[in-house]
């Protein structure tokens, strides 16, 4: 008799999950349901390690036709505390929304949520901060880094809104810059790489037009000692590698910012005319 088999992770400890997305015409219903897919994720770690996110708030404001206009993006974070290992008995439904014209999307699923090692340590800490937190195609960027204690760092890039939306690439240590032991204040590029490089923020390429304005992350991962990343990952196995580490050896800190596409330039000659 034929039988059919499934990998089923060891040790598996599976958590019911559940996320909704309430969507109108402008978003295609795909979108909505890998919305709600995360929103199940970001359900099923709750469930498992309690009410850990971490919520950060972008207030940005980029001048469109002579006006400012402010967005608020909102990124809510789920810890890394843990991480989503394994999904099944994924069901998507979409019924019609509270408002004509709108529908939500539902998903389902069960998740196999891993833990991360031990507890943190309170005194192994820093503060990382952003030169600014809106830039324009081309604007520098750099880091001003602040640990609590001698500790090695890592710096990683997430762009959701690229082309590869899932790929997390290490943009320090790197060849030009690989002194990654702080033990005290210092910025990123250090004082000797940047001599040598600058980071150059560029609006993505693959945008959809209309679009001004996009989302991006810098990871900074600390250490206790000297851990050798890849150059990139895929974010869930960026989360599972970030496991691996016990937390009392180390420590994570997140930084949303935005990036606004530049203003067209005129042709010689022209001229822009500016509404009121």
């Amino acid at each position: 008799m034929a039988a059919a088999l499934s990998a089923v992770p060891a040790g598996a400890d599976w958590v019911k999950a559940r996320g909704e997305r309430v969507f109108g015409p402008e978003m295609a219903e795909a979108d909505a349901c890998r919305a709600a897919e995360e929103r199940a994720r970001e359900d099923a770690l709750r469930r498992r390690l309690g009410e850990h996110l971490a919520a950060e708030d972008l207030l940005a404001c980029s001048e469109r036709g002579g006006k400012a206009e402010c967005d608020l993006h909102r990124s809510v974070w789920t810890t890394l505390d843990g991480d989503i290992r394994a999904v099944r008995d994924r069901r998507v439904e979409t019924r019609d929304g509270p408002l004509p014209g709108f529908r939500v999307c539902t998903v389902s699923l069960f998740a196999d949520v891993g833990v991360a090692i031990g507890r943190p340590d309170p005194s192994f800490d820093l503060k990382a901060a952003l030169n600014t937190r809106v830039f324009r195609d081309g604007d520098s960027l750099a880091l001003t880094i602040r640990p609590t204690q001698p500790m090695y760092l890592a710096v990683f890039q997430w762009q959701p809104d690229e082309g590869s939306p899932h790929t997390v690439s290490r943009l320090f240590p790197n060849a030009m810059d690989s002194g990654n032991r702080f033990d005290g204040p210092g910025t990123i590029p250090t004082a000797a790489g940047a001599q040598r490089y600058s980071f150059t923020v560029s609006f993505p390429a693959g945008l959809a037009a209309g679009r001004d304005d996009a989302d991006e992350y810098l990871l900074v991962v600390a250490t206790r000692k000297k851990v050798d990343f890849l150059d990139s990952y895929d974010i869930d196995a960026f989360k599972g590698r970030l496991l691996e580490i016990p937390r009392s050896d180390s420590r994570l800190v997140k930084l949303a910012y935005m990036v606004v596409r530049a203003p067209p330039v005129p042709p010689p000659g022209s001229s822009m005319e500016t509404i009121p």
